[in-house]
């Protein structure tokens, strides 16, 4: 099975492609727009896997999400903003990436 996972350069997202990675023979993409909260040194480790591939973007990106999908059986949608000290500081941000991102991925 060809897998996108979302958001899996943050903490959860990468642990569950390692997870994947390790216990199947599934191949994993991972999406993610590497804001505050996604980080490439999370999924170092997965690079010399040939199951592994990485695209930069966002979620919010209907043509990037479109693009990104193809060849893919399934989807796990990680991607969010979820720091709540941030939600304060500027909520529309997470209305976009929570709401709309999501929207975008269903």
């Amino acid at each position: 099975m060809k897998m996108l996972v979302t958001g899996a350069a943050g903490f959860i997202g990468s642990n569950f492609a390692r997870h994947v990675l390790a216990t199947s023979d599934d191949s994993v993409t991972v999406f993610d727009a590497l804001t505050y909260a996604g980080n490439l040194d999370n999924l170092r480790d997965l690079e010399s896997d040939p199951r592994y591939r990485f695209i930069e973007g966002n979620i919010c990106d209907r043509d990037a999400v479109a693009a990104a999908l193809e060849g893919h059986d399934t989807v796990v949608h990680f991607a969010a903003e979820s720091h709540v000290d941030r939600s304060l500081l500027d909520p529309d941000v997470f209305v976009r990436s929570n709401c709309l991102g999501t929207n975008v991925m269903c």
